[in-house]
C-alpha cells in the first residue's frame, strides 16, 4: 500500500480497510472495503498519473473549490433526481475533502454495486435507459445549474486553443507531423463554427459529465444505468456528452436507441452534425491528454491517422461521419 493511501485512510472512520487499486488517470482511485461493517467505498487521491496530462484544464491541480463543486453536483443529483449515483462521504472531522500533508486532496464516495456496461449484453432496453439517464442529467443541469456559479472545467473555444498550442509542442517533440496537425486544426475550425451556431440557442449548454466511457457507466441489478466518476465534469454544450457516448458506442443501432432514450426526456430535435463535432472534440481532447507520453504508445500515430481519415477530415469538409440506423 502506498504512503498516500495509508495517510488518506487515517482520516476516515474505517477501522479494518481492505484496499484494491482501480485505476490512475486524472485521479488515483481505490476501492476500500470496511471489513468490520462490509461497507464499500471509492477513495480518490487527486493526483494525476504521469501518463495522463490534464494540465490544459486547470492551473491548480489541488484546487479545493474545483473538487467541492464536483461533490456538490453529485449531492444535488442525489437530492433532485431519481438518477442512482454515488454519495460523497465525510471524513472523521466532518469534511468532504481531506488535505494530506503534502497538499494532495482526497475525497471518498460510496461504492456502486453492478457491472460496467461493457460487461453485460447491450440490449435495446439498456441503451434506451442509458440515453434516458443522460437526458435526465441534462434536464437537471438546465434547472439546477441555471444562474449558479460552478467552479468546474470549461470545454469551450478557449480550451480548444490551449489544445492547439499543446499539439504544436507535439510537433516539436516529433510525436505528430505537420500534416497531422493541419488536419486536426481544420477539424477544430469546424468545431468553432458549430459552437457559434449553438451559442445562438437558448439552454444549449450547462453541466456535462464529459467522460461517459463504458468504464464510467454501471448497470445495477435493477437495470438502471448509473454514471460514475464526475472528475472531468464541467461546463459545455450538452452535445459534448452525446459526442462522448457516440465515441464509445459507435454502432448505428446502439446510437439510435441511445438517442431514443435521450429524446424521451429532452423533447428537442437532436442534430447529428452537432454530435459529430463534439465526438471529434472528445477525440482531440483525448489526444492532447496523452501527447506528452506518445513515445510510450505504439498505437498513437496509427490511431491519429485513422481518426484523421474517418473523422477529422470529413468533419472539416462537412461530410457525414455518423451513419444513421433506421
Amino acid at each position: 500500500m502506498n504512503t498516500l493511501i495509508e495517510e488518506a485512510l487515517c482520516n476516515y472512520k474505517i477501522r479494518y480497510p481492505q484496499v484494491e487499486f482501480i485505476r490512475h488517470n486524472e485521479n488515483e482511485i481505490f476501492k476500500v472495503t470496511d471489513m468490520l461493517s462490509s461497507k464499500q467505498y471509492i477513495i480518490r487521491i487527486h493526483k494525476s498519473s504521469k501518463r495522463f496530462s490534464a494540465d490544459i484544464l486547470r492551473d491548480n491541480e489541488n484546487s479545493f473549490d474545483l473538487h467541492m463543486s464536483e461533490l456538490n453536483i453529485i449531492r444535488s443529483i442525489n437530492k433532485h433526481t431519481d438518477i442512482c449515483s454515488q454519495i460523497p462521504v465525510k471524513n472523521k472531522y466532518g469534511d468532504f475533502i481531506t488535505k494530506l500533508r503534502d497538499g494532495t486532496l482526497v475525497t471518498m464516495l460510496t461504492w456502486i454495486n453492478g457491472k460496467t456496461i461493457d460487461e453485460i449484453e447491450l440490449t435495446d432496453k439498456i441503451l434506451f435507459e442509458l440515453g434516458k439517464m443522460v437526458g435526465k442529467f441534462h434536464m437537471f443541469s438546465k434547472i439546477w445549474g441555471e444562474n449558479k456559479k460552478i467552479d468546474r472545467y470549461c470545454y469551450d473555444r478557449k480550451l480548444l486553443k490551449k489544445i492547439s498550442f499543446k499539439l504544436v509542442r507535439g510537433i516539436k517533440l516529433k510525436f505528430i507531423s505537420n500534416e497531422q496537425f493541419r488536419i486536426i486544426k481544420d477539424a477544430i475550425g469546424r468545431i468553432y463554427e458549430v459552437m457559434d451556431e449553438l451559442e445562438l440557442r437558448k439552454y444549449s449548454k450547462g453541466i456535462v459529465h464529459c467522460d461517459l466511457a463504458k468504464s464510467n457507466l454501471i448497470v445495477n441489478e435493477n437495470g438502471h444505468v448509473i454514471p460514475i466518476d464526475f472528475g472531468l465534469s464541467g461546463i459545455s454544450y450538452y452535445y459534448m456528452d452525446l459526442g462522448s457516448l457516440f465515441s464509445h458506442f459507435n454502432n448505428p443501432h446502439q446510437q439510435k436507441w441511445i438517442v431514443n432514450g435521450y429524446k424521451s426526456v429532452i423533447n428537442e430535435t437532436i442534430e447529428i452534425k452537432y454530435i459529430e463535432a463534439f465526438m471529434v472534440f472528445q477525440i482531440i481532447f483525448f489526444i492532447s491528454t496523452h501527447i506528452e507520453n506518445a513515445k510510450e504508445y505504439k498505437w498513437f500515430n496509427t490511431a491519429i491517422n485513422k481518426w484523421s481519415r474517418d473523422y477529422f477530415i470529413p468533419l472539416a469538409r462537412k461530410e457525414k461521419i455518423i451513419e444513421r440506423s433506421g
